[in-house]
């Protein structure tokens, strides 16, 4: 399939508000992909907070799109100047499918990941001016250590987009593993508290709050949970 009719299974698209790490608080234009190559169990019933972007069930709800017919949805948006950002599921299956998007759009892009799968950055340089928002999962998403964990990956993703950052979802002290899987990578790292609800969000953040005090990591609260909790496309 030539690459200008590839489409990419997209959960939602929608312009809101970035709610959490390294660019909280800016103007964004989300395009949610469909799929993902982790489970999560840890991470509540449903296995993640956007379990409509991951689990099969859902997938009659996803929209198999062009490049074009997103471009199509989003520009309504562009007079705001907004951020881009890819998220899901697990935008690292469509590094290829998406790499005409990141050629096209003008401003910031950052792209959510677990880093478990890495860009092209040779036949794909344009990915190196992307932010990787890089959610490395911890042992309480109680997914595999080996399946979660990809320090190659990680380190080549921050050698080449210099403008990455980690951002781990944690409810209890887990500095060995933060440790572990930020060794020899010079990047920003940002921990928000564990939660899928207001009540959740707000009962776990006094302890990352005072984690990041006192390891020197970057606090990011969860915006679009603390105001909206469960809704989608905010």
């Amino acid at each position: 399939m030539e690459s200008g009719e590839w489409r990419i299974p997209v959960s939602e698209i929608f312009y809101s508000i970035q709610g959490e790490g390294k660019y909280a608080g800016n103007p964004s234009l989300f395009i949610r992909v469909g799929g993902c190559n982790l489970t999560c169990p840890g991470f509540g019933k449903r296995g993640c907070d956007s379990y409509y972007a991951v689990d099969k069930k859902y997938k009659s709800e996803w929209k198999n799109l062009s490049i074009e017919e997103i471009k199509k949805e989003i520009k309504k948006y562009l007079k705001f100047k907004p951020d881009l950002v890819i998220t899901g599921g697990e935008p690292g299956l469509y590094f290829d499918r998406l790499y005409p998007l990141i050629e096209w759009f003008r401003g910031n892009i950052t792209i959510e990941t677990n880093a478990t799968i890495s860009p092209d950055f040779e036949k794909y340089p344009l990915y190196k001016k992307v932010a990787f928002a890089m959610s490395v999962k911890l042992s309480n998403s109680k997914e595999e250590y080996k399946k979660r964990v990809k320090k190659e990956i990680i380190k080549n993703i921050a050698k080449n987009a210099k403008r990455s950052f980690f951002k781990f979802v944690i409810d209890r002290y887990l500095k060995e593993e933060i440790d572990d899987i930020t060794e020899g990578v010079d990047i920003p790292i940002y921990c928000m508290p564990l939660g899928s609800t207001k009540e959740e969000l707000e009962k776990n953040a006094p302890f990352v709050f005072d984690f990041c005090l006192k390891n020197g990591y970057r606090y990011s609260d969860r915006l679009h949970i603390r105001l909206f909790g469960k809704k989608r496309g905010v």
